[in-house]
């Protein structure tokens, strides 16, 4: 036996021998501890502690039930200190964005003109306009109303004077800085009837003037208080487009070639042979005054019709798209490749009450009765598959003005059938339906021709039939809606929805100088006392006065019961679920769902943070490591290969 060997088994056969010994007495497992720590003690002492050598020897010295406890015993050490330290590593690892990925989403359309004084009568050049162009002012889907090329801005006490100082760090696309010289070119140019923007009647009679390099000054004729929410509109650079004629904007190839200051700038874009835009592709703007995206390339395709978009996500050629209708939701919740976002669309959807043109809904209790028989949540279920809110007011839930304490019916069949039968409507025993003397209570809904308003007047009918009330859908097209129902105001009732820009204003909905058309008073509601409510609100720059307005106007509104308001809907966007963002909380337009696409991201990575409690604390570069780069899952994009039939067209920057 070697030296060492034997030196070691010295030790161990006198521990041994020691252990066993005490074990044979009464106390023994206590005196076995401390004779075995005095022993492990004299041998430090003594300066014959085990060395790496002779631990080597332990395994040929144990015998077979010991050696087995020792493995046992360092497995356990191992494996404890294995999830500790993992848990300790973790607990100090933070993922954060990281630059890179495509994003390939399919749009509904053909991009024509790209341009803020055009794009607001096209969902696609509006969401690209988006992307390219900013405002002084921006929708942020969360927070309501941010600064965005205005870096401060004061309004006068009377409200007819906004000023504007512009951030300095802007830039656009092309390296030029942002000053207020463009910003006065682009409200002019949707002023100059010559440009055709359909922007001019809502910037006429406002005077714009540039104080300084970086300031500008707006100048109303009347006070507006919802003016700030109309500076969302995007900013041209006047040194790129001055030299085009006013009358030849609308052909100018900036319009699908554009410059602006937003996240993202043009790359290129793919044209069928008939001229066509087939796809269009965006990369990030790395100068981005609030900060790079961290998505590398957002790509978009154009299909004809919503059937044809939908298909392409089922297939993969795309990885979202701009809406889903709610039918093909269903289809989507499991798919792992796409996620379902769902933010709250400031819209909805009522039945106005036209007096004007029916004697049964003269009768306030008629009104009233029809209320007390609709149950709303069944109205959300049948027609948005339950996407969406019950209301009972023009004013949403996060308005300014909601109301929680509004005095509204609660549907009840039984006191339904009460009004109905203290007026004089009588339901006859085996019948089904309500008469008065001969008359059947009989009512029309009129309402767009679209698959969720003709499910919500299907519903609509099915509940009231239940009380004894007669009902005909009738379902009209888009054109016939415009140019005869609304404009001759001819309905009974008419089911439709009506949607708010940023600012809740009101007034075009319930003030008396817009119940004939082209107004969109469609219950032909009028009050003075409510004209002067919604003139008040208009008026004033303070949010306390303003919702105290709404509210009483509102009370106003549900005494009188000039509509029977149902629902909220939600807006349906299909989305690749590799891409990570804080949500998407309620949007006015379609194209505010990119209102913070600076910062979504695909890839990210994990930062190992030194010194700090805090794991949310990602600043002090010098205090974090690099642990890891991770690829979002699935984040390999669809193939983007075109035909040869296609012109390809790229950025000239």
């Amino acid at each position: 036996m070697s030296k060492p060997r034997q030196k070691f088994a010295q030790i161990v056969h006198r521990l041994r021998n020691t252990l066993r010994s005490s074990f044979s007495r009464p106390d023994a497992k206590v005196a076995a501890s401390e004779l075995a720590m005095n022993q492990v003690a004299k041998a430090r002492s003594a300066g014959r502690f085990p060395k790496f050598s002779q631990w080597r020897q332990l395994p040929g010295i144990l015998n077979q039930k010991e050696r087995l406890l020792a493995l046992a015993a360092l497995v356990l050490v191992i494996t404890t200190g294995t999830i500790l330290g993992r848990q300790l590593l973790n607990s100090q690892r933070v993922e954060v964005p990281s630059v890179g990925g495509v994003y390939i989403e399919g749009l509904i359309g053909s991009p024509q003109l790209i341009n803020p004084l055009y794009a607001s009568t096209s969902d696609v050049d509006s969401d690209l306009s988006r992307l390219v162009y900013s405002g002084l002012m921006r929708f942020d889907a969360n927070q309501g109303l941010q600064m965005d090329l205005a870096e401060s801005y004061e309004i006068s006490d009377d409200l007819l004077t906004y000023t504007f100082t512009l951030r300095q760090d802007a830039k656009w696309h092309d390296g030029e800085s942002v000053r207020a010289e463009d910003v006065v070119f682009t409200f002019a140019a949707m002023q100059n009837m010559e440009y055709r923007s359909p922007l001019e009647i809502t910037f006429a009679n406002i005077i714009v003037e540039q104080v300084d390099e970086y300031t500008v000054r707006f100048k109303l004729d009347e006070a507006f208080s919802p003016f700030l929410s109309l500076m969302t509109v995007g900013i041209l650079p006047s040194h790129v487009w001055d030299d085009i004629r006013p009358l030849n904007a609308a052909i100018a190839e900036l319009n699908v070639k554009p410059i602006g200051s937003g996240p993202y700038q043009f790359e290129k874009f793919v044209r069928e042979t008939d001229g066509t835009i087939r796809s269009y592709t965006l990369v990030r703007n790395p100068d981005y005054y609030l900060g790079a995206a961290y998505i590398e390339e957002i790509s978009f395709k154009f299909y004809p019709d919503i059937p044809s978009a939908v298909e392409a996500l089922r297939n993969n050629n795309v990885e979202g798209i701009a809406y889903l209708p709610m039918e093909e939701v269903a289809d989507f919740e499991n798919d792992n490749s796409t996620q379902l976002v769902f933010p709250s669309l400031w819209q909805y959807t009522a039945a106005f009450y036209n007096q004007d043109n029916s004697s049964i809904l003269t009768d306030d209790d008629m009104r009233e009765a029809l209320a007390y028989a609709t149950n709303k949540d069944l109205v959300v279920g049948a027609a948005l598959s339950g996407y969406g809110n019950a209301i009972d007011s023009f004013i949403l839930p996060g308005m300014l003005g909601e109301h929680d304490g509004l005095d509204v019916p609660i549907f009840d069949q039984m006191t339904a059938a009460e009004l109905l039968d203290a007026e004089g409507w009588t339901l006859d025993e085996g019948a089904t339906i309500r008469t008065s003397g001969d008359t059947p209570l009989h009512i029309t809904i009129t309402t767009l021709a679209t698959t969720e308003l003709i499910k919500t007047a299907e519903e609509l009918k099915r509940q009231w039939l239940e009380v004894g009330i007669d009902v005909t859908v009738v379902g009209v097209s888009s054109a016939d809606l415009q140019n005869t129902v609304l404009k001759n105001r001819d309905y009974e009732i008419l089911l439709s929805g009506e949607l708010y820009g940023i600012d809740p204003d009101p007034y075009a909905f319930w003030h008396s100088s817009q119940t004939a058309a082209p107004g969109l008073n469609l219950s032909g509601f009028s009050s003075a006392t409510a004209d002067d409510l919604i003139e008040t609100a208009r008026d004033s720059n303070d949010a306390e006065t303003r919702a105290d307005a709404y509210q009483e106007l509102q009370e106003l509104v549900a005494a009188e019961q000039s509509a029977l308001f149902l629902y909220q809907p939600y807006y349906t966007y299909a989305q690749a679920s590799k891409i990570k963002h804080d949500g998407i909380g309620q949007i006015v337009l379609p194209a505010d769902r990119f209102a913070n696409v600076h910062e979504w991201f695909i890839r990210s990575r994990f930062i190992f943070q030194r010194g700090t409690d805090n794991a949310e604390n990602t600043a002090g570069i010098g205090a974090e490591e690099v642990v890891e780069d991770v690829l979002a899952e699935g984040e390999e994009a669809p193939s983007t290969t075109e035909p040869e039939s296609t012109e390809e067209t790229e950025s000239t920057e």
